[in-house]
């Protein structure tokens, strides 16, 4: 029996990465899926794939920047299906620059995707996860809100504060049957499926992404298709008492001390 049969999914960032991988994988296990992204070709695009497929899907623009159209988008959802048992939060908005050079309106935005996006989709959408008794939000995290990037100083600290937000939000949602779990995931990449990245150069520097995959003990990046497949875990009755936990999704690469090797 398909694990997510007669339940209902919303995917925050459908339209591309470990978005549209999770996505597919829900809607494969029977999950009807609402794909929420601010693109409305990628997005429409996920829909299009499930519902040609077989499967129910429907795509909601949503400006993850502003308050007033997240609330719009749970409006939508609820109204879409009445019980929500799935939330996967993929928000990522990655601007590279260091201390000295970001400016406040490049902060602000990744902060406001990064971080309250996630916070908003979550308590907006409440009345359909509590209908659900039974229910559970993934956030997508980064080991760069653990350890930190130099060259991400936003997303790093916007991604630093989901790991506090879903210890909260693990605590005060386990009255209504509602389980928080996130995923702190490193370098990502598209598996067989050929999914689109949310952006198209994941890394700027030159031999960046050489120097991870040495960094990396099992020596590869990781699969947006990987990164959904926990996703399917976390939120699955598989894993029905995880709550408040972080998985690290990294090939072992934050399990070792930097400069030791």
């Amino acid at each position: 029996m398909k694990r997510f049969a007669e339940k209902n999914a919303v995917i925050v960032g459908a339209g591309a990465g470990a978005g549209r991988a999770a996505s597919l994988s829900f809607a494969r296990e029977g999950a009807a899926v609402a794909c929420v992204d601010d693109d409305m070709a990628l997005g429409e695009e996920t829909a299009s794939m499930i519902r040609g497929a077989g499967g129910d899907a429907v795509f909601v623009e949503t400006d993850l920047t502003d308050p007033r159209s997240i609330e719009g988008m749970a409006r939508t959802c609820i109204a879409w299906r009445a019980a929500i048992h799935v939330l996967f939060n993929n928000t990522v908005l990655t601007e590279p620059a260091g201390f000295e050079d970001i400016t406040l309106e490049d902060w602000n935005r990744q902060i406001a995707v990064n971080l309250t996006a996630p916070f908003l989709c979550s308590q907006k959408l409440l009345p359909a996860l509590r209908a659900a008794n039974g229910a559970a939000i993934v956030h997508h995290g980064s080991i760069d809100g653990v350890l930190s990037n130099p060259t991400l100083t936003a997303y790093s600290a916007a991604k630093g504060g989901i790991v506090p937000l879903t210890h909260v939000m693990g605590h005060w949602l386990a009255q209504y049957n509602i389980r928080v779990n996130c995923i702190n995931s490193g370098l990502l990449r598209s598996g067989k499926d050929g999914i689109p990245a949310r952006n198209s150069a994941l890394s700027r520097e030159p031999g960046d992404e050489e120097r991870k995959r040495r960094a990396t003990p099992l020596g590869r990046p990781g699969l947006f298709e990987e990164a959904a497949a926990t996703a399917l875990y976390l939120a699955s009755d598989d894993a029905s008492y995880i709550n408040g936990s972080v998985v690290t999704l990294d090939g072992g690469r934050t399990g070792l001390t930097p400069g030791t090797f």
